[in-house]
């Protein structure tokens, strides 16, 4: 619905322009007529003038509206009881391959971000991952890096399919999950036991 409107809000616009300029041509006929009451009709026309300057105002507020899958990423943010939410955008968009998962270093921010997942990275083989990202506070890790934090949601055919995070500081260190868990806490492996599984699932076969 909200699509719809943006997308009909130019023929709006035009419709307002084509009515302004056919009220102007009016105006320019009738003044002729009442040049008596000119402060009456200049009044009347300057109340016209402001609102239809406010409809273009709310016309360019409703094409500024979140929508489609930025939409769905705010809501789910917001549910979560975040507090003083800052939205960063569309950070990261690509399609998900078992090659990036297990191949070169290019590959380690993908296995620190799918390893604090409930869901297999598999099930989203091919297809395109989106990722919305956000600073927020309120957030479990507030507490143990005194600092506000970033948290990122990830959207597949605009369905949220996970998210992770990670303080908004210097930090190092590899992410969290997003409620501020570790690997070992979502897993429940050692770090060891969960990279010797990963290379079995997504490393090279030999053949």
């Amino acid at each position: 619905m909200e699509q719809s409107a943006a997308a009909a809000a130019p023929l709006v616009v035009q419709l307002l322009g084509s009515l302004t300029q056919l009220h102007l041509l009016r105006f320019r006929l009738d003044i002729r007529r009442i040049s008596p009451c000119w402060g009456t009709f200049k009044l009347r026309y300057l109340n016209f003038g402001i609102l239809i300057g406010l409809m273009l105002l709310i016309l360019v507020g409703c094409n500024n509206e979140v929508t489609g899958d930025e939409k769905i990423a705010e809501q789910y943010v917001m549910a979560q009881g975040y507090k003083d939410i800052t939205y960063k955008g569309e950070v990261y968009s690509y399609t998900l391959e078992k090659s990036k998962l297990f191949e070169s270093t290019e590959s380690i921010p993908f296995q620190q971000t799918w390893g604090v997942q409930k869901v297999e990275p598999e099930k989203y083989f091919g297809k395109v991952i989106k990722i919305y990202g956000y600073t927020v506070q309120n957030h479990p890790l507030e507490k143990i890096y005194k600092s506000k934090i970033n948290v990122y949601i990830m959207l597949s055919k605009s369905e949220v399919i996970g998210g992770y995070s990670f303080p908004d500081n210097d930090s190092d260190g590899g992410c969290y999950s997003l409620d501020g868990k570790t690997l070992e806490e979502v897993t429940g492996l050692s770090y060891k036991e969960w990279s010797d599984n990963w290379k079995k699932k997504y490393g090279k076969s030999l053949r």
